[in-house]
């Protein structure tokens, strides 16, 4: 059995979850620690989350670790960094100075299939990952395993493909991650950015809807995208504070690939506090196919607890370590490697 070495860059909570299925992986060793911390640089990668001790050193110095370790693969779990037009393109510079040092990455970063929302990236990125004859794989949940790679091979079993409607969506009650601020839990709906909301969720996750749409050979005339908000109808109280009565408490988008004005494929994501309490808007994880037969509807039910939302991310990534490291040089898609299945 080929073990493969690894370095985790970015210690927050799918870097928890990956530490524990490499530390209790026959298959994964891990060489590496990275994080800007100062909590958790020099101390123990696994010790950190009260796991068992994993032999590595948190550093801040992630190209000394990458030139000391011989690593096989980075592990990119740092924060998305936007720049003033609201692109990616600081997290993607990080990941080329990576594949410049000729080293592998898997990243959840949501620069996703690029070569349909931002050619010029996917470019960059290709190009400089077979130079240095390395590869780039985007991955994680969502954009990734629940949108578009599992979709298209239940898409696989269908006589015909009409259309394909995604759900999914997350209680943010319990969320600790500093992005959550963005969704303006408890602010006033008059006061809210609404359409800088939009645009920044719409770019996150838009991406599955062109892989989608791509992979059954539709050519979208236009991608249209619609965001709900939802007020609290009396005081709710998550773990962050209170949430007032007639403030923001959830939110609901829709991402809709159309072809000669007919939807084919859709993305409904939702996000919101207090699912125990309220249930609109409806988080339903379900794909639905419609298509021969008339309709193929999948529900997944535990895809995202509360006490265990990041691991279904981390291990889209860390499962997909020994297709990426054997597979070609560049820009890889999910889709294209041998079938993803879990280390052992």
């Amino acid at each position: 059995m080929k073990k493969y070495r690894v370095i985790v860059w970015g210690l927050g909570n799918v870097g928890r979850a990956a530490i524990r299925m490499i530390l209790n992986s026959q298959q994964l060793e891990l060489v590496g620690a990275v994080d800007v911390d100062p909590q958790k640089i020099g101390k123990d990668a696994g010790e950190i989350f009260g796991f068992k001790k994993s032999g590595i050193t948190v550093s801040d110095q992630l190209d000394e670790t990458i030139k000391a370790v011989q690593a096989d693969v980075v592990l990119d779990y740092t924060p998305l960094v936007r720049d003033e037009k609201g692109g990616f393109t600081p997290s993607a510079q990080d990941i080329l100075h990576v594949l410049q040092l000729k080293q592998n990455l898997i990243t959840t970063l949501p620069i996703y299939f690029s070569q349909a929302t931002d050619p010029q990236m996917f470019r960059q990125i290709d190009e400089t990952a077979k130079k240095n004859n390395v590869s780039y794989l985007p991955s994680g949940l969502l954009p990734g395993a629940y949108a578009s790679y599992l979709p298209v091979i239940l898409a696989g079993i269908m006589g015909e493909v009409q259309q394909i409607t995604v759900q999914s969506g997350e209680d943010d009650q319990e969320n600790t991650s500093s992005w959550v601020k963005v969704f303006g839990y408890g602010m006033d709906p008059e006061k809210f950015p609404h359409e800088r909301l939009t645009q920044g969720i719409v770019s996150y996750y838009v991406s599955g809807v062109y892989e989608i749409g791509q992979r059954l050979g539709y050519k979208f005339d236009e991608v249209k995208t619609k965001h709900d908000y939802f007020t609290a109808p009396k005081d709710l109280h998550p773990k962050f504070g209170i949430v007032k009565k007639g403030t923001i408490y959830g939110h609901r988008f829709t991402m809709t690939g159309l072809v000669d004005g007919q939807a084919k494929v859709s993305l409904i994501y939702v996000h919101k506090i207090c699912d125990n309490v309220l249930k609109e808007p409806q988080i339903d994880n379900k794909i639905q196919i419609d298509g021969i037969p008339t309709k193929l509807d999948i529900t997944i039910n535990g895809m995202m607890p509360l006490d265990e939302s990041y691991a279904t991310s981390a291990a889209p990534t860390v499962n997909a370590i020994p297709q990426v490291v054997t597979g070609p040089a560049g820009y890889l898609q999910a889709l294209d490697l041998p079938a993803i299945t879990p280390v052992i």
